[in-house]
């Protein structure tokens, strides 16, 4: 459905009432009940569905229900709730303190919706894409007027630290890395910002290394270009700088390039990420993570943004 531009949403941008700060911890109770609609929307509601012949909806409730409570070890997701799983997701999303597992059925029920309700056979509806296509979008725009920096991207919900960096850098990388041959990437990468969203800051670090080794590797490959099985980032950059697969209006300019890259990601990960701990343990500031990933996202859309062209050129 479309969101609409309220009299009273006007008047509090008028005022200042709106924040451009994310947050991450609390879901407003009326984005709940937004979310609410919306999964009914997308997987069908009740009134809809249940009392007539449409099955698949009243099955895919069950299914998901069902992985709720085997994958938290519970025997029912509301306590002491005997009505059918369509009330017992709703409700749970509806109380459920924990984001995190508000979270889990949000991602759940739009990764089924966006692969089932495209199908005629889910609920016979004409525009079936088209009305999955538009629920998608309701859903970041729902999140981002509630201040909630969460995104629904690629089967993933992921964290947004700020939305520019999100729509400028984040975005275009994972575009380059749908590519088939940068699958390995693309799901390392997404791996990262499935670590720091649940506060998994080492292992974040670690994956978006292991993104922008791997996307190196695939553009070295492309080109016919060789190296190491073992080879590290930093010597990964410089055979793509070898290669001249990144730009070199001087070789000044070129080695500012290679020491951002390879003071960034690489030694971000060797220093916080990667090694033992020793006697001490380390903490992983939240902030350096970010830095880290925004960073990897960076070097992919330059790389990858590079090798398009060459593909495009020839």
């Amino acid at each position: 459905m479309p969101i609409f531009d309220l009299y009273s949403k006007r008047q509090k941008k008028l005022r200042g009432e709106v924040s451009d700060v994310y947050v991450y911890d609390d879901f407003p109770d009326t984005l709940r009940a937004q979310l609410s609609y919306m999964v009914k929307d997308l997987l069908g509601d009740r009134s809809e569905y249940y009392h007539f012949r449409l099955e698949m909806p009243k099955q895919v409730y069950d299914e998901i229900v069902m992985i709720l409570k085997k994958e938290y070890g519970l025997h029912s997701l509301v306590t002491g709730h005997t009505e059918s799983p369509f009330t017992e997701l709703h409700d749970f999303l509806l109380r459920e303190p924990d984001v995190e597992r508000c979270l889990d059925v949000v991602e759940l029920c739009y990764r089924v919706g966006d692969d089932l309700a495209r199908r005629y056979s889910y609920a016979e509806r004409k525009n079936s894409n088209a009305h999955v296509d538009d629920c998608l979008n309701e859903l970041n725009e729902r999140f981002k007027e509630a201040g909630c920096g969460y995104e629904f991207i690629d089967g993933k919900i992921i964290r947004i630290d700020s939305q520019f960096l999100h729509s400028e850098v984040v975005k275009p990388a994972l575009g380059f890395l749908n590519a088939e041959e940068f699958e390995g990437a693309r799901d390392e990468f997404l791996g990262a910002y499935e670590h720091y969203r649940h506060g998994n800051h080492k292992e974040a670090l670690v994956d978006a290394l292991k993104a922008f080794e791997s996307t190196m590797k695939v553009i070295l490959t492309s080109n016919g270009k060789s190296y190491g099985s073992g080879d590290t980032a930093s010597k990964l950059i410089l055979a793509c700088r070898d290669a001249e697969l990144m730009p070199a209006y001087n070789e000044s300019q070129l080695q500012s390039l290679v020491n951002v890259l390879t003071s960034g990601i690489p030694t971000l990960r060797n220093k916080n990420g990667g090694h033992g701990q020793g006697e001490a343990v380390r903490t992983v500031e939240p902030e350096i993570v970010a830095y880290g990933m925004h960073l990897t996202a960076s070097a992919v859309v330059m790389l990858a943004g590079l090798e398009a062209k060459r593909r495009a050129a020839n």
